[in-house]
């Protein structure tokens, strides 16, 4: 004779824990409580139809409540007596797959934010969170909380061409990439069945996105001026000083911003960026020239005590934002169409490219200076050298020419 069920109470299953195995909590009358090595408690229903053991699932504690889970067992059992069975084989399989899915939270925001937390070491943090910001403003609303095997191609495209249709086509085509690589990244670790990714062509269902070259100035004269106007900038001195550096260091905006005392070292003149706050997540040497390591000596007596040479507050414990050396510019005149902070970097290497005969270093040395990686892997793969002191001789060339041409103004 079979040994009857103590009832559950709720301070039991509140307490029950994980193991190292999956185990049962039983209720009588075939239901049971399932406690998962992950933590989950899923209500099952065991009973026999036709002679045959079948398993339903009854939803998950504490969503299903004890009594709530008791009632669906009593509503089955009045059904299975009538000789009706609570599931058809296939519903119950299909059931029991879409539980399995939930037990390891395979929705697309999951599954996205678990993408990004493997990346996120690979990135530097600036672009993970540029990356997961286009997911959470254009992809996540709408489709976050949907199970991935159940997302349709026409839903992701819905996605992509609400961004297309307010005219940002090439951020619909990146966030295309980055839908594609979070299915790639599920279909590998099973946590869905297909790429439906995989099912839209970009080139026959997108509009081709024409990517833009950052807006700079290369005309020596308008340079002259603009190293002029920057000097008269009257706003916050600290900001005044990050965009009197910018047109020297060709450093990305980012690091500009966050740039910290204790990556300078003044008396040998070198910047050393560290590695996981580099786009190519490599440390970066920059050398510095004698014009910008006096504008550092100056900003040193009033920001040297925190942590931010730029700070943007008083205590320099913050970097600026995003926003705020574009914003300076725009008050300086120069709005988005005629140049943005990334655009020096394009100065530099349009000018140091097209006077290479005169300055004579390579091309090699103008990338480095960029902190650009070899295109070709091969031959990245065996040139490590820094160019130190070929940059170095570089930057100071290119320190001389704006010099020059902000005296010829």
């Amino acid at each position: 004779m079979a040994r009857k069920a103590v009832p559950l109470t709720d301070t039991e299953i509140k307490k029950a824990k994980p193991s190292d195995k999956d185990y049962k909590l039983f209720d009588g009358g075939g239901l049971f409580l399932l406690i998962k090595t992950t933590g989950g408690k899923l209500w099952r229903l065991k009973y026999l139809i036709d002679g045959k053991e079948k398993l339903l699932s009854l939803g998950s504690y504490p969503e299903t409540t004890l009594s709530e889970a008791r009632a669906k067992r009593e509503q089955h059992k009045a059904d299975i007596a009538k000789g009706v069975n609570p599931s058809a084989e296939r519903k119950e399989a299909k059931q029991i797959k879409q539980l399995e899915e939930l037990d390891q939270f395979n929705t697309f925001k999951q599954c996205a934010a678990d993408y990004f937390e493997l990346i996120r070491s690979k990135i530097s943090e600036g672009h993970y969170k540029k990356q997961w910001q286009r997911l959470e403003s254009n992809v996540i609303p709408f489709i976050g909380k949907k199970y991935m095997n159940d997302i349709s191609r026409d839903e992701i495209m819905t996605c992509l061409i609400r961004i297309q249709d307010r005219g940002a086509i090439e951020e619909a085509h990146r966030i295309y990439n980055i839908i594609s690589q979070v299915y790639q990244y599920a279909t590998a670790n099973r946590r869905c069945e297909r790429n439906t990714a995989a099912d839209i062509s970009t080139k026959w269902m997108l509009q081709p996105a024409v990517k833009n070259n950052y807006p700079t100035i290369t005309n020596p004269k308008e340079i002259g001026k603009l190293l002029k106007d920057i000097d008269g900038y009257s706003g916050e001195y600290s900001v005044k000083c990050a965009l009197q550096i910018m047109p020297y260091v060709t450093l990305r905006p980012v690091n500009i911003r966050a740039m910290e005392w204790s990556e300078i070292d003044l008396e040998k003149g070198i910047l050393t960026i560290k590695a996981d706050k580099m786009k190519m997540k490599r440390e970066h040497i920059v050398p510095l020239v004698p014009k910008v390591v006096e504008i550092l000596l100056e900003l040193q007596k009033l920001t040297g005590e925190g942590r931010y040479c730029f700070g943007a507050s008083r205590t320099r414990n913050s970097p600026l934002s995003d926003n705020t050396l574009r914003s300076a510019l725009i008050r300086l005149g120069y709005t988005n169409d005629k140049i943005v902070p990334h655009g020096f970097r394009a100065m530099f290497t349009t000018i140091a490219n097209e006077m290479a005969p005169e300055h004579g270093f390579s091309s090699d040395v103008i990338e480095k200076c960029l902190a650009h990686e070899q295109g070709n892997k091969v031959r990245a793969a065996y040139n490590r050298a820094e160019y130190l002191e070929q940059r170095a001789g570089l930057m100071k060339w290119w320190g001389d020419y704006l010099d020059s041409l902000k005296r010829m103004h």
